[in-house]
């Protein structure tokens, strides 16, 4: 990472930082997920690319592992999300993604929590591809559907309809009831068990702000 890399990675951090400090966090979990986290169990959080600026924040200090792909942007994603406490592990769909899952699912079965963007790093938007419900099935971790809202936002016209959430805010983060993966279990339609847990986690999250 060059000097002028290490300034965007700053400037990403110090951002998010401000967001987070400023804003005025509206959060609903399952009672399901209340007890994972009083236990201090380790699990899965799953939620859409788009929506993940805010859970960098909401999520900070936990020492997480996330799945981050090898592109340009994804260097910067996992060095902003080094400086909030979490781990990158590098890899994605069109490269190193075998690599990179066998990774998570070692990190997994040692204790720590995982994070996965289902539709990422390219899309389709908002359908699960099958490397979370691998990783749920090979560690025996609960998928936790996860989703961040905020009021007001800049959304960036890509695929993954990306949102930036303004200083000075409104913003709910909602957690829903885990989902778990037998050896036995279907992987597609645990995938679509997944994508409707998603989706409605974020239409209550949105219902919120």
């Amino acid at each position: 990472m060059n000097f002028f890399d290490k300034i965007l990675v700053w400037a990403g951090f110090f951002y998010i930082w401000l967001v987070g400090r400023t804003s005025k966090v509206v959060v609903k979990n399952s009672t399901e997920y209340d007890e994972l986290e009083k236990n201090k169990k380790p699990v899965i959080y799953a939620f859409w690319h788009g929506r993940q600026i805010f859970l960098v924040w909401s999520h900070r200090k936990k020492n997480i592992h996330i799945l981050v792909s090898q592109s340009k942007d994804g260097g910067y994603i996992a060095g902003i999300t080094y400086k909030f406490g979490s781990n990158a592990v590098r890899g994605s769909s069109s490269k190193d993604g075998v690599k990179a899952l066998v990774r998570m699912i070692k990190n997994g079965r040692e204790g720590f929590s995982l994070a996965f963007t289902p539709d990422g790093p390219r899309g389709p938007l908002r359908e699960v591809q099958p490397g979370v419900i691998i990783a749920a099935q090979k560690t025996g971790l609960p998928i936790i559907p996860l989703a961040s809202s905020v009021k007001r936002k800049y959304v960036i016209r890509h695929w993954d309809e990306f949102h930036i959430p303004y200083p000075f805010n409104k913003v709910s983060v909602c957690h829903g009831r885990p989902i778990y993966v037998s050896e036995n279990d279907d992987v597609e339609k645990k995938c679509f068990e997944l994508k409707k847990a998603i989706d409605d986690i974020t239409a209550t999250a949105d219902s919120l702000v």
